[in-house]
């Protein structure tokens, strides 16, 4: 099902807000939960209704709210979501080898696929090289890190916060955003030592965090096989809570009784500038405040979780220009370097004779 509005695109990247997100599902063709419905098992309430949109349990398990609703503080899932993309820009440029030399061997590590791919080592490494070499590698590294970024925005009036991840790595097309994105447990990781995770699931307890969820991506272009369809898949992620029971899930909106997504063709994509990656947008995240402060706690927390990143990244917290992430070991790395290599960064204690 692709979405008919040529700004429809546009609108629902721009989404900051439970009210706008509530207003632009309001106009389209959705099945409420009462009246199609997951149950246990292989057990469906009503039946599917063609040419509508309706709620389809992520990872298609009913009785997903458990597994999701994992995360122990907020930042974590966000963090998760940030290791997907650098997961995602590695995987593209593994695809883009590959194209160019079939027979490439795979890195052996995260770490070694970041220096093949993108020409930098270690992120706090780089703060122990000579001058020259230093600023040659801190170049790539800023390079990569405009592919990925993370957003928070404040709705001032309903003291509403929004997070979005978004990297422009290698995308999936419409048909698979249920198989890959919105799947729980699901993981083609396991032979790609290369990449970070494993499970596939820790960012999905964002969806447990947020009011409302929305996910968009589209594949790389150079990466997409003959008879993938270059449009957009789209999705809404929410709780929904069965009248009469106790056990709350998360469902996506989907357009096929298999569970795939709606879509928006090219020319859409293309209207609202959506080139390739992924965009998840998680709206009324809550933090447990409801003040600015959370712009500072976001960026401590975030080089704290992601103490030294295989790549770096960029945060907009509650403004427009970006703070480069490098993670706390390359702070630390570059404090050695400015205050100089005999300088010790822990509290220094006197002697004490042992009696």
């Amino acid at each position: 099902m692709a979405a008919n509005a040529r700004d429809f695109l546009g609108r629902l990247l721009g989404a900051r807000s439970t009210l706008e997100v509530e207003t632009i599902m309001a106009a389209l063709p959705i099945v409420p939960p009462d009246q199609y419905q997951w149950l246990p098992g292989d057990e469906r309430l009503g039946t599917w209704q063609r040419g509508k949109l309706h709620w389809v349990p992520v990872g298609r398990d009913r009785g997903n709210g458990g597994r999701i609703k994992l995360a122990g503080e907020p930042m974590n899932p966000l963090a998760e979501r940030l290791v997907n993309g650098m997961e995602s820009l590695i995987e593209l440029a593994r695809l883009q080898e590959r194209i160019k030399n079939p027979t490439a061997s795979m890195p052996a590590s995260p770490r070694e696929a970041v220096f093949r791919y993108f020409g930098f080592p270690k992120l706090d490494a780089i703060e122990r090289l000579d001058d020259d070499e230093r600023k040659e590698k801190s170049a790539l590294a800023d390079k990569v890190r405009k592919h990925l970024s993370i957003r928070l925005d404040l709705e001032k009036k309903r003291k509403e916060f929004t997070v979005t991840i978004r990297d422009h790595g290698m995308g999936q097309t419409p048909a698979n955003i249920h198989n890959s994105l919105l799947s729980l447990g699901r993981t083609d990781k396991a032979d790609k030592p290369y990449l970070i995770g494993v499970f596939g699931q820790g960012g999905s307890s964002a969806f447990s965090i947020a009011k409302y969820s929305i996910v968009v991506s589209r594949r790389a272009p150079d990466i997409r096989k003959s008879g993938e369809g270059d449009g957009a898949g789209w999705t809404i992620v929410r709780e929904i809570q069965p009248k009469g029971l106790r056990g709350a899930y998360y469902a996506y909106l989907a357009a096929t009784e298999a569970g795939e997504v709606p879509f928006v063709d090219a020319a859409q994509a293309d209207a609202a500038q959506f080139e390739q990656g992924a965009h998840f947008c998680h709206i009324g995240y809550d933090f447990g405040v409801s003040d600015s402060s959370i712009a500072r706690t976001m960026y401590q927390s975030l080089n704290h979780v992601l103490f030294n990143p295989v790549m770096p990244y960029e945060l907009y917290a509650l403004r427009n220009t970006p703070e480069p992430m490098k993670g706390t070991a390359q702070r630390l790395a570059r404090r050695v370097r400015m205050l100089g290599r005999n300088v010790a960064l822990d509290k220094s204690f006197a002697q004490q004779p042992v009696l």
